[in-house]
Order: structure tokens, then sequence, then C-alpha cells
């Protein structure tokens, strides 16, 4: 990234009050170099690849402006019809590589909402448990849908969720995901998201694989 002057608060990275004030809760202080330089890139509605590591702050990086574009159109879509419905959809689709992550980041999606009162549904799904559970959980659709490859393949084919209306996608940890041989799961699922929409890609390193995907994705 071109050398610039990052912001040094929260307050000064465009999110809105209920963010803020979550944020002031869980201590956090200062954004990190990558939540100061990529938070109001992706709030502008622009795409992302961006190198990160764990402990870099990346869950926050994508789930603070997800939430923030998520919660602003429902609450739009509920001032011009008086409710919102999601339908067996999804808006904001976050690929993981593996169950644990998937449980880690649906978990500080949960927490970074707490002050939105439970109107943005976040469902994670992931393999190794009952299938029946995680449909349950998807009838009516969701807002942040956090799931790894194969599980969401599963349940796609199973009629339980369209992605016909994914506004943003976010891959997490992509060189981990493609390291595990999701190669032909990722091509399959993209090939059934629409062509407008945000991505967001986050890698730790970027081998040809992962080089590959980003030229295929923008």
């Amino acid at each position: 990234m071109t050398s610039i002057s990052t912001p040094a608060q929260f307050t000064e990275l465009g999110l809105i009050p209920p963010l803020l004030a979550r944020l002031t809760e869980l201590k956090y202080l200062q954004p990190t170099p990558i939540q100061a330089q990529a938070i109001p890139s992706v709030l502008a509605g622009r795409d992302l690849i961006a190198g990160a590591n764990t402990g870099s702050g990346k869950t926050a990086t994508f789930a603070l402006p997800l939430l923030q574009h998520i919660f602003l159109q429902l609450s739009a879509d509920t001032a011009s019809n008086g409710k919102s419905n999601k339908g067996n959809y999804v808006t904001g689709l976050i690929l993981v590589p593996t169950r644990e992550l998937a449980k880690q980041v649906a978990e500080s999606i949960k927490s970074y909402a707490v002050h939105f009162n439970g109107a943005i549904k976040t469902v994670a799904v992931f393999g190794g448990v009952s299938v029946n559970t995680q449909m349950l959980a998807l009838r009516g659709g969701a807002d942040i849908l956090v799931a790894t490859p194969g599980r969401l393949l599963d349940l796609i084919s199973s009629n339980a969720i369209k992605l016909d209306l994914v506004k943003t996608l976010v891959l997490d940890e992509a060189d981990r995901m493609l390291s595990l041989g999701f190669t032909e799961e990722l091509s399959a699922l993209l090939a059934l998201l629409p062509k407008k929409k945000q991505i967001l890609l986050f890698s730790a390193t970027f081998p040809e694989q992962v080089k590959a995907l980003t030229q295929e994705l923008l």
C-alpha cells in the first residue's frame, strides 16, 4: 500500500455510534494498521486484497464495515417497507477454511453487533456436525453467513440458502483454504454469486494459487 497518513482513532474511520460504543466496551483503544488503512476503503464499497496474519485485527477489519452496511440497509428497508424480509438469502458471505475459524469469526461478529439489538442475524455453518441443525438456523435466511466451502455447497444443494443476493464476499485466510484443497469448491461457489459484489480477500501469504484466485475474482 502507498504510504499515507492513517487514522489514529476508531472515531476517525467513519463507523456509526453503535459500533463505536461496542469497541469502547471491548477496550479497543486504537485501530491496528490494517484496520486504520482498510476500514474506510471497505466502508466506501471498494474491493480489498490484504496481507494479514493472525493477530493483525483482520476480523474487525471486515466485520465492522459489513455490519454497518447491513444495519443501514436494514434500517432503510424497514423505513420504506415497514419490514425486512430475508427469504432464504444471505447478504454478507464469509468463507473460511476451518470449523474453528467459522465459530470464532461468527462469535466476534455477534459481539460487535450487540448494540444492534438482534437486528442482524449471523449464522455459522461447517462440517463435522449435523446439517439439519444448520438448516434450521438458516430458515428465513441470514444477514451474515460464515461458512466452510464444502458445507455451504451441501446447504445450497438442499435449497437451505441461496447466494443470488450476496452483496459482500469475504475470503478469510485464502491461502489456507487453497492449501486445504478447497479450490474446486471455491470455483463452484464463485459461479453461484452475483457478478456485482464487493470482494474482500485476506491472506497471510500470496503463493501462485492465491494470486490466480485474486485475478479470477477481480
